[in-house]
Formats: C-alpha cells, sequence, structure tokens
C-alpha cells in the first residue's frame, strides 16, 4: 500500500499549473508556483507548552529513553519544511507536543479532571530538518482533550526565532467541524492545508501514517506578528483562553 503525498498544493491549482505548463511549454515562472503554495496558518500556542521540558526530546515519543512504550495508537508523521518558493528549509527545528492516550499534557496543569498523564509518554520531541527540508516523528494519535477536535501542537525554530506556531488536525474526525481553532482559521485553503488524512501504515497494520509539508511564509520572527487566528479574547481579558475556557464555551461550565 503507497503512503499518502504530502499536501501542499489544491487539487484545482494542480490543473492549474498543469494547463499553464502545456500553455507555456513547459516555461513556468517561480511567482506562479509561489502561489499554488498554501502557506501554513499560524495557530494559538494554547497553555500547554510544556513547563517542563522531558530529558528526553527526540523525535521518538513513543518511549522515554529505553522505557516502556506508551498507550495510544501508534501514529508515524513526516514531510517537508518549505519556503513560499517551494524551497526546502533545512537546519531547521521541529517542535511537536500533544496530548497523551488520556488526552493529557506534559504540563503541571495538563492533566483531565479524573485523568492521569501516561508517565510512559515523552509528550514532547523535536526534529531538526536535513538538506532536503525533511522531518518525521512516531509519536501517538492524541487523545481527545475535551472541548476541542484532536490535534497535534507545532512551532518551527531557526535558532532563538521561533518562526511559526500552528496546530495539525486530523480529517475525518467529528470535532473538527466545530472547533473554535480550527475554524478560527477564515481562509479555506490555509485551514484544509493542516487537516490531514492518516491511514494504516501498511495493509492489516494498527498503526497509522500521515505525510504534512509545512509552508513557512516570509516571516523573520513569529513575535514581531498579531495575534493567531483562533477564539477571539474577551473584552474585559485580552489573554489567550486556555482550553478549559474552550470547553465551557462549547459545553458549559463543569458541574463539579
Amino acid at each position: 500500500m503507497s503512503t499518502p503525498s504530502p499536501f501542499h498544493i489544491r487539487l484545482d491549482r494542480r490543473r492549474l499549473l498543469k494547463s499553464l505548463l502545456i500553455a507555456t511549454s513547459g516555461i513556468i515562472t517561480s511567482d506562479i508556483y509561489a502561489e499554488a503554495l498554501t502557506l501554513t496558518p499560524r495557530c494559538t500556542e494554547g497553555p500547554y507548552y510544556p513547563d517542563h521540558l522531558p530529558l528526553d526530546q527526540d523525535n521518538d515519543l513513543l518511549r522515554i529513553a529505553d522505557g516502556t512504550p506508551a498507550g495510544g495508537i501508534v501514529t508515524e508523521l513526516g514531510g517537508r519544511l518549505l519556503d513560499a518558493d517551494g524551497k526546502p528549509l533545512q537546519e531547521h527545528v521541529i517542535e511537536l507536543w500533544q496530548a497523551d492516550v488520556n488526552g493529557c499534557y506534559i504540563h503541571s496543569r495538563g492533566e483531565q479532571r479524573g485523568k492521569k498523564r501516561d508517565e510512559k509518554f515523552q509528550g514532547y520531541g523535536t526534529f531538526t530538518t536535513n538538506d532536503k527540508g525533511e522531518y518525521r516523528f512516531r509519536t501517538i494519535k492524541p487523545g481527545l482533550y475535551t472541548g476541542r477536535t484532536i490535534h497535534w501542537h507545532v512551532a518551527v525554530k531557526k535558532g532563538d526565532r521561533r518562526m511559526l506556531t500552528t496546530q495539525l488536525c486530523i480529517a475525518g474526525v467529528p470535532q473538527n467541524d466545530r472547533d473554535m481553532v480550527l475554524n478560527g482559521i477564515r481562509d479555506e485553503a490555509q485551514r484544509l492545508s493542516i487537516i490531514r488524512e492518516f491511514k494504516p501504515k501498511t495493509s492489516g497494520s494498527n498503526e497509522l501514517f500521515g505525510t504534512w509539508d509545512i509552508v513557512l511564509g516570509n516571516t523573520p520572527d513569529e513575535r514581531s506578528m498579531g495575534r493567531p487566528p483562533g477564539p477571539p479574547p474577551t473584552s474585559r481579558d485580552r489573554r489567550e483562553p486556555t482550553e478549559q475556557e474552550i470547553k465551557d464555551a462549547l459545553f458549559g461550565p463543569s458541574p463539579f
């Protein structure tokens, strides 16, 4: 069974490129290629970026050092980091953090009510892109955090500069349709670019595999930009809403 192809050019735009290639005898400008690439949108970091980083920070989140594997559905995620012209970006650090099988984060406040964090799950990892801009993580399908859809958090860094903070969702998850962060991205192409299909790694396998190309715009440092799409802050309090507040907004305050 073949693996899914990386997604960064929409189908209708692929047809446009094909027609342009025919019309121009194969001559096409880099500007048209750049337009065909969908820039990966910024998303809120959320409240659970690790406040205590694990000693083990490699790209295999399934186990800490040589310990017992974590619970959950094993999932491999890989792709390329590209600039707006489609050129691979090497020596950039991709950070990934997520909820474990119980929907809990590696954070001092990251446990859901009534659930415990899987201590065998690394929860956070990094990978430095190679000369082809490639990256890869071996992790699990994130647990469902109440009030959100299933998602990974991802950041891209170059040296001490954070170039992008975003999230990745899984196609076909029912919560996608009402997720406030995902649907806060008004541009349809950008919203679709962070929803990826994950399929069995091989025929009959219980492990999942998906590909995702991350496309950076010409942003020198994300911290110099405005607030990313997501749930709007209240007029009384301009801070980022926590995931608990998102849950309360969707389902009402917990009776407990």
